[in-house]
């Protein structure tokens, strides 16, 4: 049997996996006929499910990660009873195991932090795992104008499949490319646009290229074919304010800011909200109880996808202290003061969202799971690109008045601020730093905020000394290797350079 040059054995396996639904045209193929199959057909083979693509992992990059080097940890066997606590975890297998990760070590992609062999096929690797989506998107693509059924239903499911595919394409080049407004000259990923089955190898093209020639495109033809119609909700599928919206963070990132702040104006015309915190949610859930980011938030517009969190308890996301300083609410706790929803400028995230489940002994805050912390697209990140844009364009004061705005609906008793230049777009960007938190934002905004020096602190040995890695400025591993497996599939590829580093050392300091 031929394989795909991206990791699927054949196209029959991915039809072919979707359900009764396909007309069954001989043992080897099956062929979808109607535009209902072929909705089905990306639902299951194009839109990101609750396992694939998977890059919770990039999230022990970031610098609101930091390893529990002193703290008590829970610890559970491999089939999650509870086994007790540990007082450090230094050596043990959940601390070791996703180290060069939180180390940004080259081998990150192929050996884990006992040496042992990771990603040994391709297809579990987050970049495999893209691809295969990709190919569920390609076969929509490549016959639903063919399909049976309304002009609406054929123009919906393909506005969907290009949406889903521009999305996953900015996923990839955001790990494995290097950032767009740093070098879009630099080697991106490979463009593979149709389903068709292939021997031959695919080059990786530029970063700049994946972007004009589908993640922009991919954006404005869906929006193009999906306006027209009625905005259709709350049932896991892609719609019309989305795709503005993920337009805009395209914008954004190409630092474009003009067409940033204009899609999500467009966004804005189809009557989306903020959720007003303070007013709407106040007695709804309770910290670590439910998933804030479900439909039941009005303000949430597409709920998709598997979790960005590096689930690992030994390392938590929100622990830096860089982080930590975000929020009152740690601050007062940390100097023993009181700081309660009745005070002024009181972040309401930190009970609506689950963060107030901080743990005083570790001091970690974490993000209400409820039934899985899953990835959304919702009204924020449309205020949040546009005052961003704003202050960027120097429209000062149009910024400060979204942010205030953005604010009002977060802050209980918000007294509105005024900032201008470079301090008020450090504010915009602190905002959305505690919005979406653990979401899978910090390491892409890293890069494109100048991929600034981050350090962690890791410790080999329980009795040994805290070490110190260091994530330089500009440096070269802010761009992810690919996966060694994957070469074997397609022989054009090009590895990044960063792959060639000599492994990171650390700095020990004294505990």
């Amino acid at each position: 049997m031929k394989k795909i040059i991206f990791f699927l054995p054949a196209l029959v396996l991915l039809l072919s996996s979707c359900g009764d639904f396909l007309e069954e045209e001989s043992q080897s193929e099956v062929i979808p006929k109607t535009a209902s199959d072929f909705s089905e057909l990306l639902v299951g083979n194009g839109y990101p499910d609750n396992a694939v693509p998977a890059f919770g992992w990039i999230g022990f990059m970031d610098d609101d990660c930091e390893a529990q080097v002193n703290a008590e940890i829970d610890q559970y066997d491999e089939n999650w009873n509870y086994i007790g606590r540990i007082n450090n975890f230094a050596g043990e297998s959940m601390a070791v195991t996703p180290m060069p990760l939180y180390t940004w070590q080259p081998y990150s992609q192929d050996l884990d932090g006992f040496g042992t062999s990771i990603n040994e096929t391709a297809n579990a690797t987050t970049y495999g795992q893209c691809y295969q989506k990709i190919m569920g998107c390609n076969a929509v693509l490549d016959g639903i104008d063919n399909a049976t059924g309304t002009q609406e239903q054929r123009d919906r499911v393909k506005a969907e499949a290009l949406a889903v595919r521009s999305l996953l394409y900015f996923q990839l080049v955001n790990i494995y490319g290097e950032p767009y407004n740093y070098n879009k000259e630099a080697l991106g990923v490979p463009l593979k646009l149709d389903a068709n089955l292939s021997k031959d190898g695919i080059a990786r093209v530029t970063v700049g290229q994946v972007y004009d020639k589908v993640i922009v495109p991919g954006l404005q033809e869906a929006a193009r074919l999906m306006d027209p119609y009625t905005v259709q909700s709350g049932n896991f599928h892609i719609t019309q304010p989305v795709i503005h919206i993920l337009l805009s963070r395209a914008y954004l990132f190409m630092e474009k800011y003009k067409e940033c702040i204009e899609e999500t104006d467009k966004a804005f015309k189809f009557g989306i909200r903020l959720a007003n915190l303070p007013v709407e949610f106040n007695s709804t859930w309770s910290a670590g109880n439910q998933n804030p980011f479900t439909y039941a938030n009005p303000e949430v517009l597409w709920v998709f996808g598997p979790s960005t969190r590096p689930e690992n308890s030994s390392y938590k996301d929100g622990a830096a202290i860089s982080f930590l300083n975000l929020w009152q609410q740690y601050k007062a706790a940390n100097s023993g003061e009181t700081f309660t929803s009745n005070d002024a400028n009181y972040d309401m995230r930190w009970d609506q969202f689950g963060l107030k489940a901080w743990n005083e002994n570790t001091g970690v805050i974490l993000k209400s799971t409820g039934s899985g912390l899953i990835q959304n697209i919702r009204t924020a990140e449309a205020y949040l690109n546009k005052m961003e844009a704003e202050a960027l364009l120097h429209q000062d004061a149009n910024a400060l008045k979204d942010l205030n705005a953005f604010c009002a609906t977060r802050y209980a008793n918000y007294t509105p601020k005024s900032y201008s230049g470079d301090e008020l777009l450090k504010q915009i960007r602190d905002e959305r730093r505690r919005e979406f938190c653990f979401e899978g934002f910090r390491w892409f905004d890293l890069r494109r905020q100048g991929m600034p020096e981050i350090t962690h602190i890791y410790r080999t040995e329980k009795a040994g000394p805290n070490q110190i890695y260091t994530l330089k400025h500009n440096d070269p591993l802010y761009t992810v290797p690919l996966p060694q497996s994957v070469f074997e599939y397609n022989t054009s590829l090009i590895q990044n350079e960063a792959r060639k580093a000599d492994d990171r050392q650390p700095v020990d300091i004294k505990n």
